[in-house]
């Protein structure tokens, strides 16, 4: 069985990671069963749009190179121990450029830092914010309709039509569902 966490242990953990990750994105906001209000958590969701800075690159002195900020932040955290990373379900390291799973050391709460964009931001925070079952209502009902929804993509597609979206509202009025506030979605 999952290790639960107290809700105020969980929400220590994402202000401070919150905190030092915030002057590195654009945009950050706690995700999951924190923003639901949920009594216990699994563990921590931060979802971020990360701030980038060109830069000389290091290995080319007449040429330039992007530097994504936030990823510089988790590095840090890394090093100096406050984040290491973790392995998924499967037993594989998932640290990559959109998904890092770590462990908060000092608590030992999982947490799962998810990198978005501009174009699918609200897409993102509605599946992350979850949880599973409104996600399978959403799907279902843009299948209903003949569209697929992309969690992770800007919006819904039905063959080469695309249909980005603007806000968390507007995800599930494009499938015909009321929308649900964080904290009474189940």
């Amino acid at each position: 069985m999952k290790t639960r966490y107290e809700n105020a242990i969980g929400m220590k953990v994402a202000a401070e990671l919150c905190a030092a990750l915030r002057p590195a994105c654009d945009r950050i906001i706690v995700a999951g069963s924190l923003r639901r209000r949920k009594p216990t958590i699994g563990d921590v969701e931060i979802l971020y749009i990360a701030k980038t800075e060109t830069r000389p690159d290091p290995q080319d002195m007449f040429s330039s190179c992007s530097f994504n900020l936030a990823d510089e932040v988790i590095g840090v955290l890394e090093k100096a121990s406050i984040l290491t990373r973790r392995k998924n379900i499967k037993g594989a390291e998932m640290f990559g450029a959109v998904n890092k799973l770590m462990t908060h050391r000092e608590t030992g709460l999982p947490v799962d830092l998810f990198a978005a964009t501009p174009e699918n931001w609200f897409n993102y925070l509605v599946c992350r914010t979850g949880p599973a079952e409104s996600n399978t209502r959403i799907c279902m009902a843009a299948q209903a309709r003949g569209w697929k929804w992309n969690p992770y993509g800007p919006g819904f597609t039905r063959g080469e039509d695309l249909r980005p979206m603007g806000s968390e509202a507007e995800v599930f009025e494009f499938v015909g569902l009321p929308y649900v506030e964080p904290r009474d979605r189940t």
